[in-house]
């Protein structure tokens, strides 16, 4: 039999040892673990991808703000300190060059070789005359060559004087300031006019008023065909680590105190002769500056293109430079890709703005 007493008394304990029956107040158990946290997401995923994605095999990927640099990417091997070819993003460190004296005083946009070279024609019946500096940074001189048109720019046994009065020798194509042309011709002139106006070779004006200013590498220079005539349109040196500090420091002011006359349109009232196959194969309506592109990934040039100051400078083997004035951003493709992909760097170039402009925002 069950003592009664005994299995009263054990339920009793029970309960209490359970914090009650029958209507007691139990113990709460304790609360879940929290869940852990979302992965942390990479705002360059996308960036990464479409540079994975080219066929080039070595790239570097710079993007900064005026500050300083806030993205680097390497595909494959292509050194921060390594010196490459910059083909026509050589354009650009010539124009911030001959800017910097415009600012200075020693030259002026309205100045003429005329004024300064001896040996050129002043008649004013002649339209070679008539030409300014203004038409030959911006292209519109009417010395209408293309790049690899055979000139003196690739003669390494004169001076950069002796070319640019060969290039006024055999004469113009079309009056300054109505045709636009890419080519070597133009920066060759304004090269030696800014000799001219300091007393130095191109190559030191670069130096001193660049290289030296921004205390950038020996490996940033002026150097081909020759340091006595370097083609001021494409004969430049640099490293990814030197040509991002220049565009860093164009972006924050540091440079070039009126960025906003700098950076202006030039080319809004001419015909486009000559622009490269790349340009003109996209469809889209680049406008030029002063030793650069104006950016419009339109097919007409309009207010949104005025409104929306891009800038770039890319070369034939594929470095390809820009700064988004209006996004305060710059970039840099760096790469030497060999022939036959360098047409690769624009159409990436185009590709990744929007994505870099997408990761950024969310910095």
């Amino acid at each position: 039999m069950i003592n009664l007493s005994k299995w009263l008394g054990a339920t009793m304990l029970t309960c209490l040892l359970l914090a009650g029956c029958g209507g007691g107040t139990s113990i709460t158990p304790p609360p879940p673990p929290p869940p852990p946290p979302p992965p942390v997401t990479d705002i360059w995923v996308d960036v990464k991808a479409a540079i994975d994605a080219s066929v080039v095999a070595n790239i570097r990927l710079v993007v900064g703000r005026a500050s300083g640099e806030v993205f680097s990417y390497e595909k494959g091997s292509l050194p921060v300190d390594e010196q490459h070819r910059l083909a026509s993003a050589s354009k650009l460190l010539s124009g911030i060059t001959i800017a910097r004296l415009i600012e200075e005083g020693l030259l002026s946009l309205n100045d003429r070789p005329a004024d300064i070279i001896p040996g050129w024609t002043q008649d004013p019946t002649d339209d070679r005359s008539q030409i300014t500096l203004e038409h030959l940074l911006s292209f519109t001189s009417g010395f209408n060559y293309r790049p690899l048109d055979p000139s003196c720019v690739s003669n390494t046994s004169i001076t950069m004087g002796e070319c640019a009065l060969q290039f006024h020798d055999d004469g113009l194509d079309s009056v300054p300031g109505e045709v636009y042309y890419y080519g070597a011709a133009h920066l060759q002139v304004a090269g030696h006019m800014a000799e001219l106006a300091t007393g130095m070779a191109y190559a030191d004006i670069f130096q001193t008023y660049v290289v030296d200013e921004l205390n950038l590498s020996a490996n940033t220079v002026f150097v081909r065909p020759s340091p006595n005539n370097p083609r001021a349109s494409a004969g430049a040196d640099s490293t990814a680590n030197d040509y991002s500090e220049i565009l860093r420091a164009l972006l924050a002011g540091e440079l070039i105190a009126d960025v906003d006359e700098f950076t202006r349109d030039r080319t809004d009232n001419v015909v486009f002769g000559h622009r490269p196959a790349a340009l003109e194969g996209a469809g889209i309506d680049w406008h030029y500056g002063l030793g650069f592109w104006r950016e419009c990934n339109m097919s007409m040039w309009g207010q949104a293109c005025i409104d929306d100051i891009v800038i770039s400078s890319g070369g034939a083997f594929g470095w390809t430079p820009w700064i988004d004035f209006t996004n305060n951003y710059y970039g840099l493709i760096a790469m030497e890709a060999p022939a036959g992909q360098d047409h690769q760097a624009p159409q990436l170039e185009r590709q990744i703005q929007p994505l870099i402009e997408a990761a950024l925002a969310k910095l």
